[in-house]
């Protein structure tokens, strides 16, 4: 049975025969040569980065992606708190749920916030587009679908997590521009990521498809919403709702074939920067591992952060200033 997670973990720990999942496993050598093996580990509080040095090759069985393992490990400190693994093997049994990452808020919840703005969309086809892509198998899928393998809202729930997010973000645009068309940028948000539901599978870990490395949430996303779009939806419609979902990533390096061109893909775009950032700076500064005031170089966000100097079990409202 597990006793230890990730965020009880400290530096200067030693754990001996505590589970993790094998979040990643790559063989490397080091500067001077040395090998070594490159290892994230997970559970369902986080995760983090260890090594397997040459030394140690012998006590480690191989292993892959997926898996769960035994480990005995310190951990020390190298840019950051990361486990110097000393042994580690597989084993077949083990608790599921302790290793997969969930949302922390409700999922029926979000989803009857989600559900409630479909029914409040006014335009009759973007309506019945909603409801045509939504049968309950999608919803499904929707509702416990992660929004990413590792950069933002990367666990059970996330798709839906983030999309919520962003949709309760977006109430504040139409006092501030009353010409932006709110159908369209509600309809948006809800299809924006859709092909995540195809592009991710949530096991031990989170897992890349074939067809999601091969094609995209974005070119998924995009053909899944042609395929259902209502007959009588006039062509500029849903041409609009298609730009939403192909420039929301905003640049064309980001996978964006396209950028955004109208009001309302501006403001996709940017609630789903704004939704991303701020959960990849939040589980970096209050749920990762480690204690420093600043964090290890977080590469997605190009910077350090600077961890709260309050107690961690103060809520905003509690914070004195």
């Amino acid at each position: 049975m597990k006793k230890i997670y990730i965020k009880d973990l400290k530096i200067g720990d030693s754990i001996f025969g505590e589970s993790f999942a094998i979040k990643s496993y790559v063989r490397k050598a080091s500067r001077n040569n040395r090998p070594y093996i490159d290892v994230e580990l997970t559970d369902k509080t986080g995760s983090a980065k260890g090594k397997v040095w040459s030394d140690n090759f012998s006590n480690c069985e191989e292993v892959k992606e997926g898996d769960i393992v035994e480990v005995n490990a310190t951990v020390d400190e190298f840019s950051g708190p990361q486990l110097n693994i000393t042994n580690l093997k597989k084993i077949t049994d083990f608790n599921i749920e302790d290793f997969q990452q969930t949302s922390s808020f409700d999922v029926e919840k979000m989803w009857r916030e989600v559900s409630d703005t479909i029914e409040n969309i006014k335009n009759p086809h973007l309506k019945k587009l909603l409801k045509n892509i939504f049968d309950s198998e999608t919803t499904n899928l929707f509702k416990y679908s992660p929004a990413a393998y590792r950069v933002h809202h990367a666990y059970i729930g996330g798709l839906l997590e983030h999309t919520w997010e962003m949709l309760k973000m977006a109430g504040a645009l139409k006092s501030h521009f009353p010409k932006i068309n709110m159908d369209l940028v509600y309809s948006g948000i809800i299809l924006h990521d859709l092909g995540k539901t195809k592009e991710y599978v949530a096991n031990t870990t989170i897992e890349i498809t074939d067809v999601g490395k091969l094609l995209g949430h974005i070119y998924l996303g995009s053909e899944w919403i042609k395929s259902k779009a209502p007959e009588e939806m006039p062509e500029d419609l849903l041409n609009e709702i298609l730009h939403i979902v192909l420039a929301h990533h905003g640049e064309k390096e980001f996978g964006s074939p396209v950028f955004p061109m109208t009001t309302e893909a501006i403001a996709v775009h940017a609630l789903d920067s704004a939704s991303s950032k701020m959960n990849m700076a939040y589980m970096n500064i209050n749920e990762s591992l480690g204690t420093d005031k600043y964090t290890p170089y977080v590469s997605y966000l190009k910077t350090e952060l600077y961890r709260s100097p309050y107690l961690d079990e103060q809520l905003n409202e509690d914070i004195p200033f």
